[in-house]
């Protein structure tokens, strides 16, 4: 990699932990975001798992991140707010060297970019991307902010509305809207105690609610909300979270007497449309590679998208290390990852769908056989957390 020129589209997770790895190889590289800086800050909190923090742990010194976080635990309670059974995270030390967290997705940015910072690598904010030109082996580009080139190949890990796939594969699906809305908020309630230690799962009667409380005791919630109608995902205005606050307070008025105290004390609430993402049958041309989101977005029920996205980085720094070729180390890469991915992706879906209305013969069986199915859980969740780059054989 030494004295390549390389452009990485997009600053969240998956493009500055790949830069990182990539200087660390001494490539050049370049980076630039549409978004402007102060939008970096945007955004709630995300669940990251043991193979995610296991690659994050080797670019910086995650410490940082625990300074405002839930612990990863699960408990699931029923309409009533009993417990119906615990995912008790803490064998995963032992098992993996590390424990799930739910932590401010702008935490994972600001320490990727301070990483960055001081690795000399600057990047380049609100700078759009207006069209690419592959010539021979080497590739220019078009921006906002005008035209630059000469770069050996470009990766887009610019989300799932990628500009990047847009460009380069421009008979690519598109995102579909699952007429679903992520909604959540981080909000102080004066004398709030929790002792459970965890992420509360609660299947109330008519709809799901997660929250828990951070070690600075906010509550931290989200739940999913039916939208038929796509809403501008760039902005929810007033009026619509005034409408999801409202609803969610009737569907659960017959619940779990904590869930209607959290979302009336929530003022500023937070909404973006979940999409669904058709898979590629290609992730690159000869010098551009999509990693993360823009290859493989994944709907938030398992919570390893970011995870992912740290893998993906982890995987194609090791293949480019390895293949002089960037044509053929990114072919090797997706050969690597699409699997893995699909298999990961076709779980969150199954797991979205377990979250609708259940039926009261299903809920009483759910109530009585939940506690059950745990161990089958973690034995179900080991090939995604047990997952190692260093055992990943580019080859």
């Amino acid at each position: 990699m030494k004295e390549k020129k390389v452009l990485i589209v997009g600053a969240g997770i998956a493009g500055p932990a790949l830069a990182i790895a990539l200087i660390g190889q001494g490539a050049e590289v370049s980076i630039i975001e549409s978004r402007k800086e102060s939008q970096m800050q945007e955004g709630l909190f995300i669940g990251i798992s043991p193979n995610g923090l296991n690659v994050l742990k080797e670019l910086a010194d995650i410490s940082r991140i625990y300074e405002e976080y839930c612990p990863g635990s699960l408990q699931f309670l029923n309409a009533a707010g009993t417990c119906i059974a615990k995912l008790d995270t803490s064998y995963q030390s032992e098992r993996y060297g590390i424990e799930n967290v739910q932590v401010k997705r702008s935490a994972i940015i600001r320490l990727l970019h301070d990483r960055l910072n001081s690795l000399g690598c600057a990047i380049t904010y609100d700078c759009r991307l207006d069209s690419i030109e592959e010539s021979g082996k080497k590739i220019s580009i078009r921006t906002t902010n005008g035209v630059s080139g000469d770069f050996d190949f470009l990766i887009g890990a610019d989300g799932i509305h990628s500009r990047c796939r847009e460009i380069a594969f421009p008979h690519s699906p598109k995102p579909v809207y699952t007429e679903l809305l992520s909604t959540g908020a981080i909000v102080a309630i004066p004398g709030w105690q929790d002792e459970t230690g965890g992420i509360n799962m609660a299947f109330g009667k008519r709809a799901f609610f997660a929250f828990a409380t951070s070690n600075k005791s906010e509550v931290w919630w989200f739940n999913n909300f039916y939208q038929k109608k796509e809403p501008d995902r760039r902005r929810i205005d007033p009026g619509l979270q005034h409408q999801i606050k409202t609803e969610l307070l009737k569907l659960h008025k017959e619940d779990y007497k904590r869930i209607e105290q959290i979302i009336t004390a929530t003022s500023d609430l937070f909404a973006y449309p979940i999409y669904d993402m058709p898979p590629l049958a290609k992730w690159h041309t000869n010098n551009i590679c999509l990693i993360g989101d823009a290859a493989h977005a994944i709907s938030p029920h398992t919570g390893q998208g970011a995870s992912l996205a740290l893998e993906d980085s982890a995987v194609l720094a090791k293949c480019l290390s390895t293949y002089p070729d960037p044509a053929l180390a990114f072919s090797v890469f997706q050969g690597l990852r699409e699997k893995r991915v699909a298999k990961i992706v076709a779980q969150a879906r199954k797991i979205g769908k377990s979250k609708s209305k259940a039926n009261l013969f299903a809920t009483f069986f759910r109530d009585i056989f939940l506690k059950h199915f745990i161990n089958l859980e973690k034995k179900k969740m080991d090939w995604i957390y047990a997952y190692k780059v260093s055992d990943v054989e580019a080859i």
